[in-house]
């Protein structure tokens, strides 16, 4: 069995990134953390859809003073070996694309999703059962998810069970 976190959490997220998974949103509730003195980092893995979007995305991430807090991975076949570093999984997208596989994924390894509420994604996490899910292009919402679970507000121990659960009799 995991531990439970201490320390410095690690937020995680998988992407082909492009501007419809939401990761400006991510870094901007990362931002809001670290302002509150949360000790978090993020591990970010996948590639991105062109050169132009990562270095819009880079130069978002220099400006929010998150450098040295941010992993980009780039392409990786490890994507397990990844999730299973994560603390909580984050899923921010702005679009649904159906059921997001990297989330079961995720729930198959015992990570705790905070989501965006997209087609696919409330058909696998109830809200407050297997994960946490806030409104679409909400920083502020999302960065309110992040600090409930982190503070200890919501259990991280119950979601992480019941994400396991779930995806086991589920999928």
């Amino acid at each position: 069995k995991r531990p439970e976190p201490s320390g410095i959490w690690t937020i995680g997220t998988v992407a082909l990134f492009r501007p419809r998974k939401g990761i400006e949103i991510l870094l901007r509730a990362i931002h809001r953390l670290r302002r509150e003195n949360l000790q978090l980092r993020l591990l970010a893995v996948g590639p991105f859809e062109t050169s132009e979007y990562e270095y819009r995305v880079k130069r978002l991430t220099t400006r929010l003073g998150l450098d040295d807090v941010v992993t980009w991975t780039g392409f990786t076949p490890q994507v397990d070996s990844f999730l299973s570093k994560m603390d909580l999984f984050v899923l921010p997208s702005l679009f649904g694309e159906g059921l997001p596989m990297v989330m079961l994924e995720a729930m198959a390894l015992g990570v705790p999703i905070v989501a965006s509420r997209v087609e696919g994604v409330p058909e696998v996490i109830r809200h407050g059962r297997e994960g946490l899910l806030v409104p679409p292009g909400s920083a502020p919402a999302l960065a309110s998810a992040l600090r409930d679970v982190i503070s200890g507000h919501i259990s991280w121990r119950w979601l992480r069970e019941n994400a396991y659960r779930r995806q086991r009799q589920c999928y």
